[in-house]
């Protein structure tokens, strides 16, 4: 059996997009929940999707997410890494989804899941997708369109747009010392899309998302418009927990009221 441990460290890194800052650590766990800097996360069904994953949120359990597909990318896609942050709590929670992706951080003699004894203290990176524009550009190429009309049959798709990763250990060392870092998303229409961890200040490939695992995330809910008589995407909208926002003027989170 394969034994694991999270990096342990105390600081709190909060990337903006016009420089960085300190703050204290904001992370708390819940059953349902990881609020990460004031921002709650889900955590059901995280290690089932993935980045950008499009899919319908289910009423069975707590807001579940059950993807559908990838969409075809024709350009490179940029996601900023935006926090990064240390707790016991959501520690326990990164561990425990690493073990459940037989993913292995580490040697040594580290057992139960969360125990007193157990190293549990974690370090997550959480990425979110900041050029929406682009990205709803490429949903809306052609060689999306099939996909996109099995998810207008329903009324809530969604998009995973933010997601809360582990990385094996070599990869988790490499991220601390890189300072700002960016996911970039190639997925070319033959072979698997490939997702890499870059360091901004180098450009160095430093980890790929198959590395670790998503152990929570957010979605966004998807705001069509009906344009030249063709009912496509319009934007994206971040559906957090207990805030259900509504979509810009003249489009509709449900593509049959178009």
């Amino acid at each position: 059996m394969k034994n694991f441990y999270i990096a342990v460290s105390a600081t709190v890194l909060v990337l903006g997009l016009n420089g960085c800052w300190f703050v204290k650590p904001d992370v708390y766990e819940s059953d349902n929940y990881l609020t990460i800097q004031g921002t709650k996360f889900r955590k059901s069904g995280a290690i089932r999707t993935d980045f950008l994953y499009a899919g319908v949120k289910r009423s069975s359990g707590v807001n579940s997410f059950d993807p559908k597909f990838l969409p075809y990318l024709d350009h490179e896609i940029t996601a900023r890494h935006v926090t990064e942050a240390f707790d016991e709590q959501t520690g326990k929670a990164a561990w425990e989804a690493a073990a459940k992706a037989g993913i292995e951080l580490a040697e040594g003699s580290v057992s139960g899941s969360g125990t007193s004894e157990s190293k549990v203290t974690g370090k997550f990176s959480v990425f979110t997708l900041f050029d929406v524009n682009k990205f709803v550009t490429e949903i809306n190429s052609p060689q999306n369109q099939e996909n996109l009309d099995l998810l207008k049959r329903y009324d809530t798709p969604r998009i995973i747009t933010s997601v809360a990763t582990v990385f094996n250990r070599e990869s988790s060392k490499k991220t601390s010392k890189s300072g700002n870092l960016t996911l970039k998303i190639k997925n070319p229409q033959i072979g698997s899309p490939e997702f890499s961890v870059k360091a901004e200040s180098s450009g160095e490939s430093i980890a790929k998302l198959s590395d670790g695992t998503i152990f929570a995330y957010e979605y966004a809910r998807i705001c069509w418009e009906k344009h030249n008589g063709k009912v496509q995407v319009a934007t994206l909208e971040v559906d957090r927990p207990g805030i259900d926002g509504n979509c810009p003027a003249g489009t509709k989170d449900d593509a049959s009221k178009l």
